[in-house]
């Protein structure tokens, strides 16, 4: 049973699966640990103003979703937010996070699989009808795919799981980084060898189209593919009568992006303005992740996809199987388009030189990616086994392309551990910082629609007046997230020996404490009761009754709790009730003693009137709870997903390392892969 789970497709297909769950709970342990809910910047613009009001409020919906946001069409990030908003009943970014790290961690996997075919081509691809010639015996290949595939599959894990690009793993509306990177990479790698009107063709004329709505430079994929499909009717791989739907196609998208280009006024000052401007921050961007100072190795750094593209531009059309021609074209073509997009980049924002920002880092994570994919294909292809021969070095235990191997791998973990380390250390806890902020004033407005709260620079808008102009949209006010979202109306029906207390966060220091130890912060813009007396401590007892009330959104409830709540049932307890025959209806209890700090507790809302009842009957103990705050169904599951993401990325890591030794011992002379 075992042996036969350890055949090579069903182990590349568990350690493919493995390898998307662990990119994808590293990304939801880093939002878990830096991220916030709350709406940032320019969601304010392209998703409230100009999708979630258009469609709630019914004005011109197609239009504004098709408006540009700065220079680019993002509708693909649009749509999806919006859908997102729309099925969970709230706008919520770190929904929106959960679900783009799905499709990053997809993207991960395919380059994978992609690299599994380098390493090891199917024979079952269909053979050039052009008879090959003889060629001498090639020495055995350089580097076996025991060591490639396990190489690869830990820098996926390092490129797309680690916090490089932060800003993209911590921002909800960063999907378009990720679909322009989805989009090119499927229309490229189908596209130009496809046969025209068939499945796989319109599979990635799809791609194609949809990478047009993605960003700005996203007709660059269809130009890449017309560059691939001329060359290799030069090459003689196909004729131009086979082809011309896919050049027509490709043209026509092009053009279609190219007259629909947007030009911005107020980021006119981020184009490049010199020669010196330009080149330099071509060479940041290809000296990714290496810091400033070592401009040279981003020769290193992109010397195997030169190589490639210098093979493949030069090689015969018989030289090689058409299959490994064909994996030796697409690399090329996805390098090319990385630099075209990174030469984009660098006259769009190339003022000043300065190294890329973090947003843009994905696409550098996947021009690294294939560089090492370029690596592979050299080190398992025979045309290198022969060029080695040549040069006399193959009797060496260093040959040139493990020479080059060892020296990419050395120069990327230098940049990456210091790139990852800064984001660790002072980028993200930042970031992070800025959010508690944000998010507490943004709370402190929304409970009192005073203007003072957001006269703080950290807000998330360039201006208070305009997130007060878009919170006076109904619609957007009601789909808050929990983390800014007023709490339902709580009031009590009769005087019990819970305090009430009321909080600003404008003057939290000076707030009262009432209900609440000494040493327990008040929770701020959120009413609080608790049972803490300030002159017998936690001696008082009794119950506390709520007036009846109601869930409208009908998915989760979020209470902030404190004390000992959790510690003994019998005698402190925070329940939902009926009002009318007092049937206990739910429990509402932390995981873990909150103690001096609040902890939140949730709750299933029951989809009938309840009342919330406490009860102390502990003079040893003491309790305290908020008033609860509404969350939707599919924001409740993406906060469970990053509160596990570092559990789902351990044990799908041990997974993979366990069935790697069991393939080893098991069945010696198998391959791990």
């Amino acid at each position: 049973m075992v042996l036969t789970f350890l055949r090579p497709h069903l182990r590349i297909v568990v350690y493919a699966a493995c390898l998307f769950c662990v990119v994808l709970g590293l990304k939801w342990a880093t939002f878990d640990r830096f991220g916030s809910a709350m709406p940032d910047w320019d969601q304010w613009d392209a998703e409230a103003y100009y999708a979630i009001i258009p469609w709630f409020e019914h004005d011109h919906f197609l239009q504004n979703i098709f408006t540009p946001h700065n220079e680019h069409r993002v509708v693909l990030t649009k749509l999806q937010n919006l859908a997102l908003t729309v099925l969970n009943g709230q706008w919520d970014a770190r929904l929106q996070a959960v679900t783009n790290a799905i499709l990053h961690s997809a993207l991960a996997t395919a380059l994978w699989l992609l690299a599994v075919r380098l390493v090891a081509p199917s024979p079952r691809l269909p053979l050039s009808p052009s008879p090959p010639l003889p060629v001498s015996p090639s020495p055995p290949l350089l580097a076996p795919p025991t060591l490639l595939l396990p190489a690869l599959w830990l820098l996926a894990v390092a490129l797309f799981g680690l916090p490089l690009a932060w800003q993209n793993v911590l921002g909800g509306f960063h999907s378009q980084q990720y679909w322009l990177l989805v989009t090119s990479f499927a229309a490229i790698v189908t596209l130009p060898f496809a046969r025209p009107l068939t499945f796989r063709w319109w599979l990635g004329a799809a791609a194609a189209t949809l990478a047009l709505l993605t960003m700005g430079s996203g007709l660059l994929a269809a130009a890449v593919v017309i560059v691939v499909v001329a060359f290799r009717i030069f090459r003689g791989d196909t004729t131009a009568r086979a082809v011309w739907p896919t050049l027509a196609l490709c043209a026509a998208l092009v053009a279609v992006g190219a007259a629909t280009r947007v030009e911005v006024d107020h980021h006119a000052h981020m184009q490049v303005k010199t020669l010196q401007d330009f080149v330099f921050s071509l060479l940041h961007s290809l000296q990714w992740p290496v810091p400033s100072g070592y401009d040279g190795l981003a020769i290193i750094l992109w010397l195997p996809w030169f190589l490639v593209a210098m093979s493949v531009l030069r090689r015969r059309p018989d030289f090689s199987p058409p299959a490994t021609v064909r994996l030796g074209q697409t690399i090329t073509a996805l390098g090319g388009w990385v630099l075209v997009q990174l030469l984009a980049t660098a006259y769009a924002r190339g003022a000043g030189a300065d190294f890329p920002a973090s947003r843009y880092m994905d696409t550098l994570t996947f021009g690294a990616m294939v560089n090492a994919l370029c690596l592979a294909w050299l080190l398992r292809s025979p045309a290198f086994s022969a060029w080695s021969h040549t040069l006399r070095l193959s009797s060496f235990r260093l040959t040139p392309l493990r020479a080059l191997s060892l020296a990419w791998l050395v120069t990327f973990l230098f940049g990456a551990h210091d790139l990852v380390t800064r984001n660790l250390d002072t980028e993200m806890p930042d970031a992070k910082k800025y959010y508690i902020a944000a998010e507490a004033h943004m709370r402190g407005y929304l409970a009192t629609d005073d203007p003072a709260q957001l006269a703080f620079p950290e807000i998330p808008y360039p201006s208070a007046g305009g997130i007060i102009d878009r919170l006076s949209h109904a619609c957007v006010r009601a789909l808050m997230p929990a983390v800014l979202r007023a709490p339902l109306a709580l009031r009590s029906t009769a005087p019990s020996p819970f305090a009430e207390n009321h909080a600003s966060q404008r003057s939290l220091a000076t707030a009262p404490r009432l209900g609440l130890s000494p040493a327990t912060v008040p929770l701020a813009s959120s009413p609080t009761w608790g049972s803490f007396d300030p002159t017998t401590g936690p001696a008082s007892t009794g119950e506390w009754t709520s007036a009846p009330l109601t869930s409208p959104l009908g998915a989760w409830l979020k209470f902030e709790t404190a004390g000992q709540l959790g510690a003994s049932p019998a005698t402190l307890s925070l329940e939902l009730r009926d009002p009318t025959t007092h049937a206990l209806l739910a429990t509402v209890a932390p995981s873990k003693l909150p103690g001096d700090t609040w902890r939140a507790a949730y709750v299933r809302a029951p989809g009938t009137p309840f009342v919330v009842v406490a009860r102390d009957a502990d003079p040893a103990r003491w309790l305290a709870f908020s008033a609860p705050v509404e969350m939707g169904h599919l924001s409740y599951l993406a906060s469970r997903c990053t509160k596990h993401g570092l559990l789902l990325a351990q044990l799908t890591a041990a997974l993979a390392a366990l069935l790697t030794l069991l393939a080893f011992f098991l069945r010696p002379k198998c391959l791990p892969l």
